[in-house]
């Protein structure tokens, strides 16, 4: 028996966590963080206690209870019991979890509950809880999204539940004779690499008992993919997240024709715009921000965009140079920049080889621009992180040395075009932006309830700054990741699916109305209810 079990996903945008098994054979596609289910509890300065995350997670519903798919470490440390007893605590409840671990399941059964993850791509909401699974679980992805991933998991090192790719695995230890409690427990880390295989496009692999393979589409982050998944009797196609309107919209198209009358037995299909009878436009992205930054003048040029969408970077370049201005970008773009460009059929080349491309440097712990400033943000100073302190050649500092500080773009506004993020808005009071400076939101995705707080937050900065009166609202210039609604229909009817089950969307009854008498089975999914491919 083949099911589908979406275990986040449905009825909502992103969280993906679609479970496929036939017979003993289990595979996750995607294994996303919810914003949505985040944001219930938690926010930026309230955030899952670190030694207690996964359970934290579990208590609040924001992840699945599912035996056998987590991390040992994070449902009950080795030891714990002989370490609570030492410690005379009694009630040992507050350590209980009411899952059992990968490596229980496995023991007991001698074979895995979970045999594999794909990732679609390295967005947050469809990749960032692979941290939750066992270490042992492997993932597979493009070559891009483990690149991506990677990146991501460097450039935020210190935060809980990023340790995707190089799991953080905790044990119990011993504090030292110099502590104030010396030879009392202790948590330590100690880094496992997890088992990431990266896949050619249209290759098939094998994934646990089923065969896989991967075809790339267009999205707002580079290197997403769909899934064609095969199992003993069935086919099974998810989307991922796709739109046809960004510069590699070929690529979705290419997913289309390969995958034209081939009716697969389920289309997991995303459709966040599915309500949106309009597509979007990368090249009206660009003339909006063109008219925009031109009306600055001898102003400072700002726009906001997520530092891992490529797109709307060479987006921003060709606006630009349109207007006859330098764009300086953040420090984490151009090491994402430079981390890609060695991989084939690279998105994007190093920012250093953009010749009207520079990287701003902020100031940051003594605020006197030392580079011992930022040895805890190597990226900020180049493009590597690996340093050795006996070899000098390895300590990267391209953007120190070439970079644009804030007191440059103050001395003349009019030549710069600033990629400038919300969590970045600080550097308004050293960059000190002149009458006529304009703020441009080019943000692509995701949007959630704490973006809409943020909204507020930013108008107040910019009418601190006189930036984009008389509202000091921003200016949008915005095209979707997400294919719109007409195209999510008219690729359903290309590809002609037997059952077709949405997610990622707020409005799934919206591809029932649309597909009535095509012959397409919607079946809108429950979290968590099985859905059987007959």
């Amino acid at each position: 028996m083949v099911s589908v079990t979406i275990y986040g996903g449905a009825g909502e945008i992103g969280g993906n966590k679609i479970l496929v098994e036939d017979g003993a054979h289990r595979v996750f596609l995607d294994f996303g963080m919810s914003f949505a289910k985040m944001g219930d509890f938690y926010e930026d300065f309230l955030q899952p206690r670190t030694n207690s995350g996964l359970r934290d997670l579990l208590a609040l519903g924001i992840l699945p209870k599912i035996d056998g798919i987590y991390r040992q470490d994070l449902l009950e440390l080795e030891h714990l019991r002989e370490t609570l007893d030492e410690l005379d605590v009694a009630d040992d409840s507050l350590w209980a979890a009411d899952v059992k671990s990968y490596k229980e399941v496995k023991h007991r059964d001698g074979r895995p509950a979970l045999e594999a993850v794909i990732v679609s791509h390295a967005h947050m909401d469809h990749f960032q809880h692979v941290s939750m699974l066992d270490e042992s679980v492997p993932v597979f992805c493009s070559e891009t999204t483990r690149a991506v991933m990677e990146a991501a998991e460097e450039l935020s090192a210190d935060r809980f539940g990023t340790d995707v790719i190089n799991v953080k695995r905790r044990s119990i230890a011993r504090l030292g004779k110099s502590a104030f409690f010396p030879d009392t427990p202790k948590v330590e880390t100690e880094y496992i690499p997890r088992p990431v295989e990266t896949v050619c496009a249209a290759k098939a692999f094998a994934v646990g008992g089923m065969e896989a393979e991967l075809h790339p589409v267009d999205h707002s982050v580079p290197g997403a993919t769909a899934v064609v998944l095969r199992t003993a009797g069935k086919r099974i196609v998810y989307t991922g997240d796709l739109r046809f309107h960004g510069l590699a919209g070929h690529l979705t198209q290419g997913f289309r024709d390969a995958l034209a009358g081939s009716r697969p037995d389920a289309l997991i299909i995303e459709g966040t715009r599915i309500e949106k009878d309009t597509p979007d436009s990368e090249t009206g992205v660009a003339e909006e921000c063109a008219r925009l930054v031109s009306q600055a003048g001898a102003g400072l040029a700002m726009v906001a965009f997520a530092w891992k969408d490529t797109t709307r970077y060479r987006t921003m370049i060709d606006v630009a140079r349109e207007t006859g201005r330098t764009l300086v970008i953040s420090a984490k773009l151009a090491y994402l920049t430079n981390r890609l460009s060695s991989l084939p059929d690279a998105p994007v080349r190093p920012a250093c080889d953009e010749p009207n491309v520079k990287v701003y440097l902020k100031r940051k712990v003594s605020m006197l621009y030392s580079k011992s400033d930022y040895v805890g943000t190597k990226y900020d100073l180049g493009y590597s992180t690996e340093w050795d302190r006996k070899d000098c050649s390895t300590i990267h500092t391209e953007h120190y040395e070439c970079g644009v500080r804030a007191y440059d773009i103050a001395a003349d506004p009019g030549r710069y075009l600033l990629h400038l993020d919300f969590y970045e808005l600080n550097e308004l009071i050293d960059l000190r932006p002149p009458p006529g400076s304009i703020y441009v939101s080019a943000v692509s995705e995701p949007f959630n309830m704490e973006m809409e707080l943020d909204r507020g937050r930013l108008r107040r900065w910019l009418q601190r700054f006189g930036v984009n009166p008389p509202d000091f609202e921003p200016r949008y210039a915005h095209a979707s990741g997400h294919a719109s609604g007409p195209e999510l229909v008219e690729l359903a009817r290309a590809i002609r699916p037997k059952v077709l089950i949405p997610v990622h969307t707020e409005h799934p009854e919206l591809f029932a109305q649309a597909l009535a008498g095509s012959g397409i089975e919607v079946c809108i999914p429950t979290l968590g209810q099985p859905i059987v491919l007959g």
